[in-house]
């Protein structure tokens, strides 16, 4: 038979056990909603900008040393760019899973 205190200590340790997996799980879903408007943002993006990609510049932006507001071609370089940061966001998120797991596994 348990002490009081240890009975208490024991709901205590199961208490944290289940806040903790709140958290997780609540991490879990925010990282996946956030990730799956970061692709929908990406293929917004996509289909968006060959329609921009038709509008000249104006002729005085030159100047300012952007070759690239003026080319055809600069809707593939914002989507480019976009896809790299997406990747970079989808590593670190994979690397974060991949720490959280490795806790959970040394906590068992």
């Amino acid at each position: 038979m348990r002490s009081t205190d240890e009975q208490l200590r024991e709901v205590m340790r199961r208490a944290e056990i289940v806040k903790a997996k709140r958290i997780l799980r609540k991490r879990v879903q925010a990282s996946a909603i956030a990730s799956c408007m970061s692709v929908a943002l990406l293929i917004a993006v996509c289909f968006y900008l060959p329609r921009l990609s038709v509008i000249q510049a104006a002729p005085g932006l030159q100047q300012y040393g952007s070759l690239l507001l003026a080319a055809p071609y600069m809707g593939y370089v914002v989507v480019g760019v976009l896809a790299f940061a997406l990747g970079v966001c989808v590593t670190l998120l994979c690397t974060h899973w991949k720490a959280l797991k490795q806790k959970e596994r040394e906590r068992k």
